[in-house]
């Protein structure tokens, strides 16, 4: 008879570690950076382009520890007409970690590994065959993800994957996610209204639904 061999790691054990969560982002950034990032998610208020400097490169250092090489953003188009729905179906935007290095002073700048701020909370992708092909002219057919701050970003297959939600240049929703989260904002805008002329709980700042 031989003794099964000890299991060291599996799913189970494995998991939540590549995600980074609240845990992992009170430990990675500053106090303050920290704090204004949740105030935001309750308010609603943009990051500023400061804080999100800090929170791109601790995200980086982060992600490169485990691994990863690569960043997308996540999100689920509407697929009108293929059958099958955006959750049945995500699609991701990739990119590498790298960026030219515009301190340089040379004509061809020279390439580095980075996480830019800028493609971290916001990208740009064909949007033209959402929810089916054909229904914007070329010249509008430029689409947005923005990563929704209320979802924390994981690490798999050494890809940093950013769940994002996807907009036309106009801002219509073309995917599964941001119908979400605008009817919890108007469920967080009108329950506030609602407490406020009852008289309860006027002190509150976010309803969760």
């Amino acid at each position: 008879m031989f003794a099964p061999k000890s299991r060291t790691s599996d799913a189970l054990s494995d998991m939540s570690s590549a995600i980074f969560n609240d845990e992992v982002m009170k430990a990675k950034l500053p106090s303050r950076v920290y704090a204004r990032f949740k105030e935001a998610l309750v308010t609603g208020a943009p990051t500023s382009e400061e804080d999100q400097k800090a929170i791109a490169e601790a995200i980086f250092k982060w992600a490169r520890e485990l691994g990863a090489v690569s960043f997308a953003h996540w999100f689920f188009p509407m697929r009108g007409g293929s059958g099958a729905y955006g959750s049945m179906c995500g699609a991701c935007k990739f990119d590498t970690m790298i960026d030219l290095d515009w301190s340089s002073h040379e004509a061809t700048k020279p390439f580095h590994a980075c996480l830019p701020y800028e493609r971290l909370f916001q990208g740009e992708t064909d949007g033209s065959s959402f929810p089916n092909g054909g229904l914007r002219a070329t010249h509008t057919a430029a689409a947005f993800t923005t990563w929704d701050r209320s979802s924390p970003c994981f690490v798999m297959d050494k890809v940093l994957r950013i769940p994002c939600a996807f907009v036309t240049h106009l801002g219509a929703c073309i995917d599964d996610k941001t119908p979400l989260l605008r009817s919890n904002d108007a469920v967080n805008k009108q329950g506030l209204r609602l407490l406020k002329n009852i008289k309860i709980g006027t002190d509150a700042k976010a309803i969760h639904s």
